[in-house]
């Protein structure tokens, strides 16, 4: 039998499209291809026998084309905090060895996986003020959207009711968004960014 697992998150996100991004909306990625980081704080979860609360990770990855056409090459980076086993159920939830949603989906679309990094994070919750780092390897930074003639803050929720990350999603810009780990960069400030809360499991 598959392990059970279910956790409830804090998620700031960002990716290479412009505000809004196309791929909410069943449509191909701004520039043809996605570049995008997952930021998650686990506030209380659990695998199996192992709980999962307070942990942190980011999921990085880069499809050639749009998601759905698959060929990514992902990395996961996982809080240094995490024990062993903690470390193993995070490893089977996010690679999508244990099923549900949206894992199973999301990494099936991906062909290589590069090494899993262990680092430190820094995490700040807070609106389009939300960032976050994991070691010196992801930084993401999220902005409020800006009108391009006023320069005033604009925001915006998205409903998504057959969402595949969250039902709700506040959309932001990025101020910063970078990934340098080994097997995966990615540089894209300055584009789409959102935050969320989440419930995730099988």
């Amino acid at each position: 039998m598959t392990t059970k697992w279910n956790y409830r998150a804090e998620m700031i996100n960002a990716c290479n499209c412009d505000w809004g991004c196309p791929c909410n909306f069943n449509a191909k990625p701004t520039n043809g291809s996605c570049e995008g980081t997952w930021g998650i704080h686990i506030t209380s979860g659990i695998c199996g026998d192992t709980e999962l609360g307070g942990l942190k990770l980011a999921w990085s990855a880069r499809w050639p084309g749009a998601v759905h056409e698959g060929r990514a090459t992902a990395k996961l980076f996982i809080d240094e905090t995490a024990s062993e086993g903690q470390r193993s159920a995070l490893e089977d939830v996010f690679r999508g060895k244990l099923d549900g949603m949206p894992w199973a989906i999301i990494a099936s679309t991906v062909d290589e996986w590069a090494e899993t990094a262990y680092v430190p994070f820094e995490w700040n919750f807070d609106g389009a003020n939300s960032s976050f780092n994991a070691g010196n390897q992801v930084r993401i930074a999220l902005d409020a959207m800006r009108n391009p003639v006023s320069g005033a803050e604009t925001a915006a929720t998205l409903s998504l009711p057959t969402g595949l990350i969250s039902k709700e999603i506040h959309t932001t810009a990025t101020k910063a968004f970078s990934v340098f780990g080994k097997g995966l960069k990615i540089a894209a400030p300055g584009k789409y960014g959102f935050y969320c809360t989440a419930e995730h499991s099988n």
